[in-house]
């Protein structure tokens, strides 16, 4: 298995980057990101002029973010322990 030196800084990296790629899946709670949401507000949809309110009207619950990359990078560590065990208890040919 990989050293856990080298592999939790990519756990984290991966999970970060899952967490920010969920700012395009609509929350019902309300805001975007999955499963916590951590986007609020922003601009409108394509077609209607943008303007500098717009952008000072996004808001960003940190916690929430921080959480989210927490969740994945753990998901991402069950994946990778249930794969390895599975693949140690296979006999080698």
């Amino acid at each position: 298995m990989t050293r856990p030196i080298l592999l939790w800084p990519s756990l984290i990296l991966i999970g970060t980057i899952l967490a920010l790629a969920t700012v395009f899946v609509p929350n019902p709670a309300g805001g975007y990101g999955f499963p916590f949401p951590w986007k609020t507000g922003g601009c409108p949809p394509p077609g209607i002029v943008i303007s500098t309110p717009c952008f000072l009207a996004i808001g960003l619950d940190w916690l929430s973010l921080v959480l989210d990359a927490l969740f994945y990078t753990f998901v991402g560590y069950g994946l990778l322990l249930t794969y390895s065990k599975s693949r140690s208890r296979k006999p080698a040919r």
